[in-house]
């Protein structure tokens, strides 16, 4: 840990010359008010930062200073026709967006094996797509000015569930106000812990601050001040997603010792499981807990090859829709005056391409990691994080479903987050009374009003990646959500 501090202190010293103030930067096929400028030229594809500033926060009554500036990378696709009116498809995994949009979500996906080849299902049919990558992950960095404090820029108390999802936002205002031309209403997708961040951006958005215990006056007047405050909730699609907090947890482990979980992981492995926990025995087999169809290896593989298409510019190029080494923030002259917390482990490609086209970064730097800080396993200083262990984001989503249209995915070879777990967790924290699961393909929950409908698409074939083999269904289905 000290080595790494020390490491990082000599990165974030470069960037003692000044930061960049400016809202957004963006390279690619031009945009109607577009972050590039120029008011004339029609949407075309693009990739770019987003900037958001320092600020002060609050948590639980604790003031926080969020210190650095955050560069969020974002890359965005207009709508295949009629752009300006369609909706607005904002996506991102629980960390970087390397997964969504690898597999299945735009104009191009990367398929098994890691060639990048033509997505027909691309979400484009229906509204232009939005991807961004939250502080740290994917190309976003940081950069600060005066003398670091490498425990502050890169603790618990900026890379919690909060002020992620206040930078996210912040960031998606920012990148909206720049292409005023997108009227249409905002849909957010998320996969996996992405569920807990849109919950605080849904729960931010009503103003419903107090059951986060968060505040940010900052983001609060960015929001007031938006014209597009009143679109920003169209509906959240959540592949496979954390919902519930510590409920959540428990009851996905009794997901593992359900017989007919047993069942279904014996007849993936060809025998029968010894014991009666369906978990163990996909670890025993080693059976991906994302897709215990697959081996681990092989799961492990097809993640891998998306995150190599991210750093391999040629193919980088179809799946980003630009040349992301022309990105004057990107390049090392820019980019070696940032930082990122984390250094990239064995599970993230080389990218020695990229340093060729972009330039050497300093001693422990990355241009791209699909992770930061906030992942476990990945934290700068190990916690224990609320979504883990406490109900807040439960009540944040039950509050947001009365408001909000959800759609929710069931990957029935998923072990991580299955969607199984769902029912049980809403009964657990709401009561029994309050919440009817005799639907195959809804949940309904009750309020003092009425009644609202979570709707549960089924994907036979998947797991955790819903996209990454249900590709054509889930965009399907995306299409006939926000029709109605």
């Amino acid at each position: 840990m000290k080595g790494r501090a020390l490491a990082l202190a000599s990165v974030i010293a470069l960037t003692l010359a000044g930061c960049d103030d400016g809202a957004a930067t963006a390279s690619g096929g031009g945009g109607a008010g577009g972050a590039g400028g120029g008011a004339t030229a029609p949407l075309g594809a693009e990739a770019g930062f987003v900037v958001v500033p320092p600020r002060d926060v609050e948590l639980q009554g604790t003031p926080i200073h969020v210190s650095a500036t955050a560069k969020l990378f974002y890359n965005f696709f207009p709508a295949d026709d009629a752009p300006d009116e369609k909706p607005i498809f904002v996506a991102f995994n629980g960390f970087s967006a390397d997964v969504v949009r690898g597999f299945g979500t735009g104009p191009f996906t990367v398929e098994e094996g890691g060639d990048v080849v033509p997505n027909p299902a691309s979400l484009t049919r229906y509204g232009s797509l939005v991807y961004i990558e939250p502080r740290q992950a994917g190309f976003s960095y940081d950069l600060v000015e005066g003398p670091p404090d490498v425990e502050a820029v890169c603790g618990a108390d900026v890379f919690n569930e909060y002020v992620d999802a206040s930078d996210v936002l912040y960031g998606v205002l920012e990148f909206l106000d720049a292409h005023p031309s997108l009227h249409g209403p905002v849909y957010w997708i998320g996969e996996s812990y992405a569920g807990v961040r849109i919950q605080w951006i849904a729960t931010y958005v009503r103003g419903a601050w107090s059951l986060s215990g968060f505040s940010d006056d900052a983001l609060a007047a960015r929001i007031a001040a938006s014209p597009r405050s009143g679109a920003l909730l169209g509906g959240q699609i959540l592949l496979q997603p954390w919902l519930l907090g510590a409920t959540h947890a428990k009851a996905i482990s009794d997901v593992c010792l359900e017989p007919a979980t047993l069942a279904a992981v014996s007849s993936a492995v060809g025998e029968a499981c010894p014991g009666t926990d369906a978990c163990l025995c996909a670890y025993a087999y080693a059976r991906s807990p994302y897709n215990f169809a697959y081996t681990d290896a092989r799961q492990t593989q097809r993640v891998f090859e998306a995150n190599q298409a991210q750093v391999t510019p040629a193919r980088a190029k179809l799946l980003f829709g630009v040349d992301v080494t022309t990105l004057p923030d990107l390049a090392a002259a820019e980019r070696g005056r940032g930082f990122k917390c984390n250094a990239a482990d064995a599970t993230v490609p080389k990218e020695d391409e990229l340093v060729a086209a972009l330039g050497v970064l300093p001693d422990g730097q990355s241009y791209f990691l699909p992770y930061n800080p906030l992942q476990p396993g990945k934290e700068y200083e190990p916690h224990s994080p609320d979504w883990r262990d406490q109900d807040l984001v439960g009540a944040a989503f039950v509050d947001n479903l009365r408001d909000v249209p959800t759609f929710v995915t069931n990957g029935p070879f998923d072990l991580v987050v299955p969607t199984g777990a769902l029912a049980p967790g809403l009964v657990a924290l709401l009561g029994a009374d309050r919440v009817d699961a005799s639907a195959a393909d809804h949940l309904t929950v009750l309020y003092d009003d009425g009644s609202r409908t979570l709707a549960l698409h089924d994907y036979p074939n998947a797991g955790h990646m819903i996209t990454m083999l249900e590709a054509p269904a889930f965009s399907e289905d995306v299409g006939a959500f926000v029709s109605k």
